[in-house]
């Protein structure tokens, strides 16, 4: 087991951003080998995948690996043999007041299951604190750190509140851990009626501010009507694509700090702002690789877009993710930004936009809650028709009935609208495909006709 305490892992993380691009990088081909090493000899999965592997190999040598095998072969993936799927998904599932480790020394948790088929992931304290000392370095760069404290400071999350939800149950467990701060935490739905929600924000009075980029925004857009007036000091953006753009207007609308990290549960923190809109990617200890169509690397320096990526985190020696494939579009480009020389990674991903209907803000993220998980219905779209009508239209499964799956839908969509302050919202269907927007491209979820 690889260990390192806090205050040697703020130390290497210092250094990262102190080394020129050739140095980093020769840093990171340094801590690969060492992982791979350390797999070879611990991890049974990894052993027989790398059997071949010569002894001067290079990242392109080592077969990239994929969520569903990983879970088929976990206890022959993890580094130790105490650690089984069913011993983590069992701590993962522990009631919220427990606040044990996993064997007494691993922390986990599991991703979000979105396709029906949930990853659990172990933390060891060497994957702990190198990713806490990133966040306290680069992620937290100029933050006053006192508002920080939960004790003395209250903070709102405007979050999907639904039990299966990672957030929530992160916000409750922290909720449960620190009892003499319960009172300053505030979790409020994104479902929520946008005014139910600017007056319960106005009640609480949070210095701290944590949700979706979407929402953050039309808090934005009611903070600059003057229907907002919290004290906000520090807002953090999670789960969703904050643009630059957004960012901005974020940043302008509330004054304070506006933090955004790229990270996912197999991968930890793989980018940051570092006090300012870009995304920098942590390549002293995460290695992104841009993918093609058919998952080949892409040529450095490419300005398109990739398909995908393989993640490899450099500082995970309980359960090795190494050229681990996610469909996540970006690109990375040299820094130009005087923040920090780490490179900027740049993502292609989902917006929810926002749209005014019956002269109310809403998020796309109340329909996409709905209609991604709607029986029958494989894709979906809505056509603004006017100011206070909607159209859906959809692409269905095979074996359904289009006519039956989006008027179901719409029926279901006209009533919850109605029931957060328009009641004059209507909303019909259209058998007719797709549209594309004026620039072509990919088929956006939401258009204004």
């Amino acid at each position: 087991m690889k260990t390192i305490d806090m205050q040697e892992a703020v130390r290497l993380v210092a250094e990262g951003t102190t080394l020129s691009p050739s140095e980093r990088l020769e840093l990171q081909q340094q801590r690969l080998r060492e992982l791979v090493g350390y797999v070879r000899e611990h991890s049974p999965y990894f052993a027989k995948l790398y059997a071949d592997l010569p002894d001067n190999f290079t990242l392109a040598d080592l077969p990239y690996t994929e969520k569903p095998t990983l879970l088929e072969h976990f206890n022959d993936w993890v580094t130790n043999r105490e650690v089984t799927l069913d011993g983590v998904l069992k701590y993962v599932s522990r009631p919220i007041s427990d606040h044990s480790r996993l064997l007494a020394k691993y922390s986990a948790l599991c991703t979000s299951g979105s396709t029906g088929n949930p990853l659990p992931m172990v933390r060891d304290e060497y994957h702990n604190n190198i990713h806490g000392a990133m966040m306290m370095l680069r992620l937290n760069k100029g933050v006053d750190r006192e508002i920080l404290n939960i004790s003395r400071h209250k903070v709102a999350s405007v979050i999907h509140t639904a039990p299966t939800a990672s957030s929530y149950n992160a916000f409750l467990r922290t909720q449960a851990q620190f009892p003499q701060a319960a009172d300053n935490m505030l979790a409020l739905s994104v479902m929520e009626n946008i005014d139910d929600i600017v007056k319960k924000l106005n009640d609480f009075q949070p210095e701290m501010l944590s949700g979706y980029a979407s929402s953050i925004l039309l808090l934005a857009l009611e903070k600059e009507k003057g229907h907002l007036n919290i004290p906000v000091k520090l807002i953090t953006n999670s789960a969703e694509l904050l643009s630059e753009e957004v960012y901005e207007r974020i940043h302008k609308a509330f004054g304070c700090p506006v933090l955004n990290n790229y990270c996912m549960t197999e991968g930890g923190e793989i980018a940051m702002t570092n006090g300012c809109p870009h995304l920098h990617l942590n390549e002293d200890w995460v290695i992104v690789e841009p993918v093609d169509a058919q998952k080949r690397p892409m040529p450095v320096g490419s300005e398109a877009f990739s398909e995908g990526i393989f993640i490899t985190d450099l500082s995970n020696y309980i359960q090795p993710i190494i050229r681990y494939y996610v469909t996540d579009r970006v690109r990375i480009l040299p820094s130009d930004c005087q923040q920090s020389p780490l490179p900027i990674l740049q993502i292609d991903g989902r917006v929810f936009e926002t749209f005014t209907l019956c002269g109310k803000s809403f998020t796309m993220l109340s329909i996409h809650a709905k209609a991604e998980i709607w029986p029958g219905l494989l894709k979906f779209q809505v056509v603004q028709t006017g100011p206070d009508t909607m159209e859906l239209r959809g692409v269905c499964a095979a074996d359904a009935n289009p006519d039956s799956v989006l008027s179901s839908l719409a029926e279901k969509l006209q009533t919850y609208f109605r029931q957060n302050g328009c009641e004059g919202a209507i909303f019909t269907y259209s058998t007719e495909p797709l549209l594309y927007n004026a620039r072509g491209g990919k088929i956006p979820r939401y258009i204004y006709k």
